[in-house]
């Protein structure tokens, strides 16, 4: 569910493909994606990846 937001599904789209209602799409991003940093996150990895390729 949380990859479908990150590639740029609406809930409506989310809630389609996974069978879950509106509220329960908007309560699990909620939960796990919406309050993170997305750039934040994205620059971490890209850390770990450089790292990881010595």
């Amino acid at each position: 569910m949380v990859r479908l937001a990150i590639a740029g599904a609406s809930v409506p789209q989310i809630a389609a493909v996974t069978g879950h209602s509106l509220k329960d799409v908007e309560a699990i991003l909620d939960a796990h994606y919406l309050g993170r940093d997305i750039q934040l996150a994205e620059a971490a990895v890209l850390k770990l990846e450089a790292r990881t390729r010595l």
